[in-house]
């Protein structure tokens, strides 16, 4: 252990242990914690589990009092080593960190104020570990923040991010790596709340929907930049294929409060424009079934990307389906004539895709479904008898 770090933490937890009437020998009151510790996901901002490993014994026996943490920060794990007395619940962990200059030259005061959930330690409580947790990880941010100061550049970045009220201290994480030793690479990690309220099924109170955006900097003059863009899991599914947003090259003398800035505009026209070209799509899909009589067999009320309807024309039923690709409305709709009676050498039910059909994305969807609705009856003639002459 390192004994300053060491010193400090093991102190209060002997010092500060307040709770001694646990009957109970074994280690069963830490199974609790780390269950409740593995439940969440809002250990910092990175939105992933912590993990639990290495699970061990000081007395020789399964009671599992002593474990390894890797605990998310700045798209880095920290590894925290964690170990109970399975005999004194009462008394609260001791750490070692993989920084071994995080809380060196902290005194027992500071400490027991900055985590004051391992000052009072409480066994009873199920989040006494997360809390702690919590409280050692803002810690760990300060030291990070206390290591930018001498790093002209990164100071001066962090400043500015912090006065330009796009974002908020919380929804920052930065660390200087390697750990310990004379960095040669900086992360900075900010969160960014995304509003989808527009979009379907999505509110304005949604938690889980953020982005992340990563920026790496190297170099001697910490001019080498690279950004990454990460979105959780509830908008992976918005932002792929053709809605994959691009991100703006960060230039070396950009700064970062202003990239921040750049981003959250391109998200926001992104989800503009995605909302836009839904409403294109109901509006369409709208005039085309009030155009179409017979039966409506399927329909995307959601996203609004596809139809198919049961027609008839003289006595002769079909089907019409209508697929909005992605790109909709620069690129036109599919359209498919597809038999009721007949199958294809496949087995397949008898399918034509309807080529030249007019459309023109500048013409109101009303006008434009009229000339297409005219364009299929007229054609269906031509696929009845395309139709019957496999057989």
């Amino acid at each position: 252990m390192h004994h300053s770090t060491n010193e400090t933490v093991k102190m209060l937890s002997q010092q500060y242990g307040v709770i001694t009437n646990i009957d109970s020998p074994e280690s069963t009151h830490i199974k609790p914690l780390l269950i409740q510790l593995q439940k969440t996901d809002k250990l910092g901002i990175c939105r992933e589990t912590v993990g639990v490993d290495s699970v061990l014994s000081s007395y020789g026996m399964a009671k599992g009092d002593r474990f390894k943490l890797s605990i998310p920060y700045a798209k880095q794990n920290l590894t925290w080593n964690v170990f109970f007395d399975s005999e004194c619940p009462e008394m609260g962990p001791d750490f070692i960190f993989n920084d071994d200059a995080f809380l060196a030259n902290m005194d027992v005061d500071t400490f027991s104020t900055n985590v004051p959930s391992l000052a009072n330690w409480n066994p009873n409580d199920g989040d006494a570990l997360l809390n702690v947790l919590a409280e050692l990880l803002s810690c760990y941010k300060q030291y990070q923040i206390q290591l930018l100061q001498k790093q002209e550049r990164l100071q001066l970045e962090y400043t500015m991010l912090m006065q330009s009220g796009e974002v908020k201290p919380e929804d920052v994480e930065m660390v200087l790596l390697p750990l310990a030793s004379k960095p040669t690479e900086a992360r900075f990690l900010v969160s960014l709340t995304v509003d989808v309220s527009k979009l379907p099924h999505r509110t304005c109170e949604s938690k889980t929907d953020v982005a992340m955006l990563l920026v790496t900097y190297r170099g001697p003059d910490w001019n080498y930049i690279t950004p990454q863009l990460q979105f959780s899991k509830s908008l992976e599914n918005i932002f792929v294929g053709p809605n994959v947003l691009r991100l703006p090259h960060f230039l070396c003398d950009t700064f970062l409060a202003d990239y921040v800035l750049e981003i959250k505009k391109c998200i926001a026209g992104k989800i503009n424009s995605l909302v836009q070209s839904l409403d294109r799509r109901r509006l369409f899909l709208a005039a085309m079934i009030g155009r179409l009589y017979g039966s409506q067999l399927e329909y995307d009320a959601i996203n609004f990307t596809y139809l198919a309807q049961l027609l008839s024309k003289r006595n002769f039923e079909f089907i019409l389906h209508i697929q909005l690709p992605p790109e909709f409305p620069k690129e036109q709709p599919i359209f498919r004539l597809r038999s009721v009676y007949h199958c294809a050498e496949d087995g397949s039910p008898y399918t034509e895709v309807l080529k030249n059909c007019p459309y023109n994305q500048q013409v109101k969807p009303q006008n434009m479904a009229d000339k297409i609705v005219k364009y299929i009856l007229n054609r269906v003639d031509e696929f009845m008898i395309n139709s019957v002459r496999l057989f």
